[in-house]
């Protein structure tokens, strides 16, 4: 069980864990922080993940109980949605459940500020709070519920379509799967009016809370991609693309030749950042600050790509919370200079109408930029000799639990290592401090002449995480030195087990 780890609850759907129990004694401590803060409307959404309706339907209810004026989607859609649903209703907070592009024995319940943005640790410490004051919530009633205006939907995509028209140059062809989950109608509606050819993957295109056809419904994943590969192949298009249960991530595909590569989350933001600040150009003039954000874990080849466009980069701790919530900072400043935000792990937004990663708006923006590059992949070759060999690669341990990861962060974070591996650590820092603008997080980083490895334990699995990175003028330098990092974790993992 993961308790506020990413904006709310997670865990596998099993009496103890995950259940109707835990979602009413979610809701109450919810709806307790709520009263605290005057706010007293919620818009409730779900995901295609078995059970996701009937807990938010439970969840609605004991809202309703509360007091609260509750609105909830009618059917599945995707958790960008519910962002944009927040904001569009002037509602004071929301709920979405699910457990995004984990298996499908998990479910989630995530929740939303009145700025549609994930909410921040500090409100994940009261809501905590007021459940652990909470005995046990059983007992619920069930009420006639309000559900969203069906314009929501509509309004949503006039807005999609508005961003990206400028941004497609000429028609496409293009695969898609939304992997049984909610992209199914969103996706596609949009890259239809986004003039793209959408050749659908039918064994996915359906609402399957087991995810049926693949082991992990994660674009992240490359077997779950194989029937976008099989419906290219079959029909001659370049391009795939798929996304995960709630459409808050997208993975793309692209075909040369014979082969097959899948474009890592990096790589798509690199190419996004140079085709929208080039089409773009005239509207990032005019702008006072333009800007970009990224987590800090995330690709460093932005940096001299935004030094020589004029645009600032903001960087945050891991998670797409921390970053909705510099946007909304600039907003407020006066600053709509916001161009692009984007994650490593297939999370992207652009647009001033949601505050979260949107696997709608990433779907039509890498639809735009395949229209404009008939070989994406040369222009990444262009991109690396121009300014550099940057690589990236995530090392997701798996371990017996949550509290084990922690233990070995834990153990990094206290015993500064001089030597890792068979490396020498040239600088070490510890992000739990607060280094710069980026507020204080778990995350460490540790540099050696080789390249940098960034350590942070999941907040949603039992795994420890190494981000590698390194950065070289020659293909083959970095990807040796990415090797180099790659050995040095196990044998650092090797050693700290062996003690």
């Amino acid at each position: 069980m993961i308790l506020f780890g990413t904006g709310g609850v997670r865990g596998k759907m099993r009496p103890g864990e995950f259940d109707e129990k835990l979602v009413l004694k979610v809701t109450q401590a919810v709806s307790d922080w709520m009263k605290d803060e005057g706010k007293r409307s919620v818009v409730v959404a779900y995901d295609t993940r078995r059970k996701s309706r009937d807990f938010a339907r439970l969840a609605s209810f004991k809202f309703k109980e509360n007091g609260m004026d509750v609105f909830l989607f009618k059917e599945p859609v995707p958790t960008p949605l519910l962002s944009f649903a927040v904001r569009y209703m002037e509602a004071d907070a929301g709920i979405v459940m699910t457990a995004s592009h984990n298996p499908p024995e998990y479910n989630g319940y995530k929740v939303y500020n009145e700025e549609g943005v994930q909410i921040l640790p500090e409100t994940a410490d009261k809501i905590k709070s007021h459940m652990e004051k909470l005995g046990p919530v059983e007992e619920f009633h069930e009420y006639e519920l309000n559900t969203v205006p069906d314009d929501i939907i509509e309004s949503y995509l006039e807005r999609v379509e508005k961003l990206v028209e400028p941004l497609i140059s000429k028609p496409l062809g293009i695969v898609y799967s939304p992997l049984h989950g909610t992209g199914l109608k969103m996706v596609s509606e949009a890259l239809k009016r986004a003039g793209v050819d959408v050749t659908l993957v039918k064994e996915q295109a359906s609402w399957d809370g087991s995810f049926s056809t693949v082991r992990v419904p994660n674009p992240e994943e490359d077997d779950a991609l194989e029937l976008v590969k099989k419906y290219m192949n079959r029909d001659g298009i370049s391009f795939g693309i798929a996304t995960d249960p709630d459409c808050d991530r997208v993975g793309l595909i692209v075909k040369e030749g014979e082969e097959f590569v899948k474009l890592t989350g990096n790589q798509i933001g690199v190419l996004l950042l140079h085709y929208m600040s080039c089409k773009m150009e005239d509207w990032l003039k005019k702008q006072k600050k333009p800007y970009i954000v990224k987590t800090i874990v995330t690709t460093d080849m932005v940096r001299p790509m935004c030094d020589e466009r004029g645009i600032h980069l903001f960087e945050t701790p891991t998670g797409f919370k921390f970053i909705g919530d510099v946007i909304v900072r600039e907003e407020k400043k006066g600053n709509n200079g916001f161009l692009l935000a984007f994650e490593e792990s297939y999370g992207f937004l652009a647009g001033n109408f949601v505050k979260d990663k949107d696997g709608v708006i990433a779907s039509c923006l890498i639809a735009g930029l395949l229209s404009e590059e008939e070989n994406p992949l040369s222009l990444l070759n262009e991109l690396y000799r121009r300014y550099g060999f940057y690589m990236e690669k995530l090392l997701g341990v798996e371990l017996s639990s949550v509290e084990k990861a922690q233990e070995i962060y834990g153990y990094l974070k206290e015993h500064t290592p001089s030597t890792f591996g068979k490396l020498v650590v040239r600088d070490f820092t510890d992000f739990s401090k607060g280094i710069g603008h980026v507020r204080p997080n778990k995350t460490l980083k540790l540099i050696f002449d080789e390249g940098t490895i960034y350590v942070r334990p999941s907040g949603t699995e039992p795994k420890l995480k190494f981000y590698l990175h390194v950065s070289e003028k020659t293909r083959e330098k970095a990807g040796k030195n990415l090797e180099l990092l790659e050995d040095s974790v196990r044998s650092f993992l090797s050693t700290y087990h062996s003690t």
